[in-house]
């Protein structure tokens, strides 16, 4: 079954508003999980929402892993070109996610832990 547009609608905005939300403390995770609660109760929307909050919890995860390397382990000369490539990988996969969404197909990020079912 085709998705509305209002649906492919609010499952795009659920993979591009973290980007709003990197400007706010941890508004990466709270805009997808206020979709997640508070947007349309559809399975498509729901779906969409559930992986972008996963790929967004998975990508703070992991740019905390890297924080921590860089001030005590290897340095930042090692870690910087690794948390370019994680941002690289974050906006890949939010703009696929968005893309999809627009065309009513489901997508899946890539290298996340599926920590909301």
């Amino acid at each position: 079954m085709v998705p509305f547009p209002e649906e492919r609608t609010w499952a795009a905005v659920a993979h591009l508003a973290p980007l709003v939300g990197y400007f706010l403390l941890i508004g990466q995770v709270l805009l997808p999980l206020a979709i997640l609660f508070l947007g349309p109760k559809t399975p498509f929307v729901q779906a969409h929402a559930k992986e972008s909050l996963n790929g967004q919890i998975s990508y703070t995860l992991y740019g905390l892993g890297l924080f921590l390397l860089a001030l005590t382990v290897v340095g930042i000369v090692v870690v910087y070109p690794l948390a370019l490539a994680l941002l690289a990988l974050v906006l890949w996969n939010m703009v696929r996610g968005a893309l999809a969404a627009g065309r009513g197909e489901v997508y899946r990020y890539a290298f996340i832990l599926r920590l909301v079912p």
